[in-house]
C-alpha cells in the first residue's frame, strides 16, 4: 500500500463545480479512484479555484460518487471576483502550505495555471509533472488567435516545461512540439494518450438508429460543424449532436435553411454517454484540428463506425478503411466521401472490431495507470 499523497492543480478557473455541471466529473474523477482503489496513492488532492468545492465533495462523498481519499483545496471566498482566479493562481501554494508539504508529487491538469504548481515546486522541492490534454499554443495558432494571445501562450509553456520534471502528453504530434519548441529531452516528454474506461464504454446489443449519425463535442469553429451540416444535405441521414458551444444558434439557422435534420440534444454527463453512444451505427468528428478526441476514443470503445478528418490527433487513432474512415480533407466534399464510403462499407463489423481493440490495447484507463503511477514511483524515488 502506497504512502504517497498527490496533488492535481486544476486548471486555473476551473473548479469541482464546473466539472459537475459541464458533465466532465465523472470522466475526471477515474483515474484518481483507480489509482486509489489498487494502492497506488495513498491521498490525491485537488487544488481547485471553486470557492463552494468542499461541500460540493462532501455531497459527492455522501453520494458515493466521489472517493473518501479525494481531499478538496478549494479557492477561498476572498478571490471570487473578476480576476480573483489570477490573483489566486500565484498566492494558491501560500494559502494550501500544509497540505502541499505532506505531499509526494505535483501535477498540472492542463497548461493554464501551470505556473501554480511550478512555483508550488520552488516552494516545497517536490517532483512537478507537466500534464496537458492538448497543447494550447497549438490551438491557438490554428483558431487564429491574436499575436500577443499566442506569445503569451508560448511563454507560459516554456516557462512549465523548464522547470518540469517530466511532461506528459497525449499525442505524438504534441511530443514532438514541444521537444522541438521547447528544447526538451525525449526521455522527459513522455506520450500517455487520453483514457476511455473499456469496462463502462463498450459495446451492447441495442436496436441503433438507421438514419442517424451522432457528434459529441463542443459546439466551435475547431469542430467544422457549418461545413458537417453543408455535407449531411447530401445524404438522406439525420444528424444527432451532443454538447454545447456559441455556435448553437447560428448552427440551427444554417441546418434549418439547409433543410437537414439536426437535433441538438445539449450537454450530456459522461455517465450517460455509453447508452447514448450504442443507439448509434455511425459517430462523426469532422474536426479542423485536434489534440486527442476522448470523444472519438469513447465511440470507437462503443464499437461505432467512425468518420473523421485526416488531421493530426484524429488520424493518430483512425486508420482510413481499417480502425473507421478518414476525409480527406476538411472540405464538405471529402466529409460526403468519407460518410458514403463508412454507409456503404461491405464489412462494417470488422471496422467497428479493430476499433474496439484499438481503443483495448492503447487508450485504457487501466494502461494509462500504470505508465502515470510508474512516472510518479520514478520521480519521487529520483527525488528522496
Amino acid at each position: 500500500m502506497s504512502t504517497k499523497t498527490l496533488a492535481l492543480f486544476f486548471t486555473r478557473g476551473v473548479s469541482l463545480k464546473i466539472w459537475k455541471e459541464t458533465g466532465l466529473f465523472e470522466r475526471e474523477k477515474l483515474l484518481y479512484h483507480a489509482h486509489l482503489e489498487c494502492g497506488d496513492l495513498q491521498q490525491v488532492l485537488w487544488m481547485t479555484y471553486g470557492a463552494l468545492d468542499e461541500k460540493i465533495a462532501k455531497d459527492l462523498k455522501t453520494q458515493g460518487r466521489l472517493h473518501r481519499s479525494v481531499v478538496l483545496c478549494q479557492m477561498p471566498k476572498f478571490f471570487n471576483f473578476f480576476l480573483g482566479s489570477w490573483i489566486y493562481s500565484f498566492v494558491l501554494p501560500l494559502v494550501h502550505y500544509k497540505a502541499l508539504r505532506k505531499s509526494q508529487v505535483f501535477k498540472t491538469n492542463q497548461i493554464d495555471g501551470s505556473w501554480t504548481a511550478v512555483l508550488a515546486k520552488w516552494l516545497y522541492n517536490k517532483p512537478l509533472i507537466v500534464r496537458t490534454g492538448f497543447t494550447q499554443s497549438i490551438n491557438f495558432k490554428k483558431s487564429g488567435k491574436n499575436m500577443l494571445v499566442l506569445f503569451l501562450s508560448q511563454a507560459v509553456e516554456r516557462f512549465a516545461y523548464k522547470f518540469a520534471n517530466s511532461a506528459v502528453v497525449a499525442s505524438l504530434s504534441d511530443q514532438q512540439y514541444i521537444t522541438d519548441h521547447y528544447q526538451l529531452n525525449t526521455d522527459k516528454a513522455n506520450v500517455i494518450h487520453n483514457y476511455i474506461d473499456t469496462k463502462v464504454f463498450k459495446p451492447v446489443e441495442s436496436e441503433k438508429f438507421k438514419d442517424r449519425v451522432v457528434f459529441v463535442g463542443r459546439l466551435n469553429q475547431q469542430k467544422n460543424l457549418f461545413n458537417l451540416i453543408d455535407a449531411m444535405s447530401q445524404t438522406n441521414l439525420n444528424l444527432d449532436v451532443y454538447g454545447q458551444g456559441d455556435l448553437k444558434d447560428p448552427l440551427e439557422s444554417h441546418a434549418q435553411k439547409k433543410e437537414v435534420k439536426v437535433s441538438f440534444k445539449g450537454v450530456v454527463n459522461n455517465n450517460e454517454l455509453p447508452t447514448i453512444l450504442n443507439q448509434y451505427h455511425y459517430y462523426i468528428l469532422p474536426s479542423k484540428y485536434e489534440g486527442m478526441p476522448k470523444t472519438l476514443l469513447e465511440a470507437m470503445a462503443c464499437s461505432l463506425v467512425c468518420i473523421g478528418t485526416d488531421v493530426k490527433g484524429i488520424n493518430e487513432v483512425i486508420e482510413d478503411g481499417v480502425s473507421g474512415f478518414l476525409a480527406k480533407t476538411t472540405d464538405t466534399a471529402d466529409i460526403v466521401d468519407a460518410i458514403a464510403r463508412a454507409i456503404n462499407y461491405s464489412n462494417p463489423n470488422t471496422i467497428s472490431q479493430n476499433a474496439r481493440l484499438l481503443i483495448g490495447e492503447n487508450f485504457s484507463l487501466d494502461f494509462f495507470q500504470k505508465k502515470e503511477i510508474s512516472i510518479v514511483n520514478d520521480l519521487v524515488g529520483t527525488h528522496d
